[in-house]
């Protein structure tokens, strides 16, 4: 359980309409306002991350994950994941994440998206979950930025709890319609579960009676100063090796 809030937001378009350029950008400008912010790329091209033969090729062979450090980079080789299971893994240490690509299953998490148009292709990628569509690389940053500070989403996982008067997929459409605020979702609280490193949404009542037992049982632990964060992890001791 993490009271850690996370937001998420989707640049999509065709090869070689931007979409790097405007990210790198994004990028930039929120870090210069002192916030935490990562990226996903998906590709459809397989990726040589790591060489056949070399020494970190065959640790993955046999490990779960493998992790590979110099003295500048450290690399984390995991098994290809969807876009869920991914969020799941950064939710404890990011403000936002910007995604390039996952078309299909951005729109699966109603996550909104910037569309990048080059010319006339890409106008079809354009939807309700939209928050903004950039033609032939015209485009304010500084407005780009208001705007992915203003829409970005809490990832819901399709919650569809009807806490704020919507499904999940609505919910996102009237945020970019201004008619709702993003932290009207109830996820706002920061109460995830995560289960087998999969993010598990809760309505309000569940969120806030762990929220409450948790809090009341750090303070019995005489726990000094108020927690920014909690997280706790339970395994199987039967599991335990």
């Amino acid at each position: 359980m993490i009271t850690h809030i996370m937001r998420a937001l989707g640049v999509i378009g065709f090869k070689n309409s931007g979409k790097t350029t405007i990210i790198c950008e994004i990028l930039q400008k929120l870090t210069d306002k002192n916030v935490k912010v990562a990226t996903i790329k998906h590709s459809f091209e397989n990726a040589e991350i790591d060489k056949k033969g070399t020494d970190s090729y065959l640790f993955k062979e046999y490990a779960e994950v493998s992790v590979l450090s110099t003295d500048d980079k450290t690399a984390f080789y995991y098994n290809g994941m969807n876009l869920q299971e991914i969020l799941s893994k950064l939710e404890l240490e990011y403000d936002y994440i910007i995604i390039e690509g996952f078309k299909e299953q951005l729109r699966e998490l109603n996550i909104p998206k910037i569309v990048m148009i080059k010319d006339d292709e890409g106008l079809e990628l354009a939807d309700s979950h939209t928050i903004l569509s950039v033609k032939n690389y015209q485009y304010d940053i500084d407005e780009v930025v208001q705007l992915v500070m203003e829409k970005s989403i809490i990832p819901s996982y399709n919650l569809n709890c009807g806490h704020c008067g919507f499904n999940c997929k609505l919910f996102v459409g009237e945020v970019i319609k201004n008619n709702i605020k993003w932290d009207n979702c109830v996820m706002r609280s920061g109460v995830k579960l995560n289960v087998n490193g999969k993010t598990i949404p809760m309505n309000p009542f569940v969120a806030n009676v762990i929220k409450n037992i948790l809090e009341g049982v750090i303070k019995s632990l005489k726990y000094t100063g108020a927690p920014k964060s909690i997280s706790i992890s339970i395994a199987d001791a039967d599991d335990v090796k």
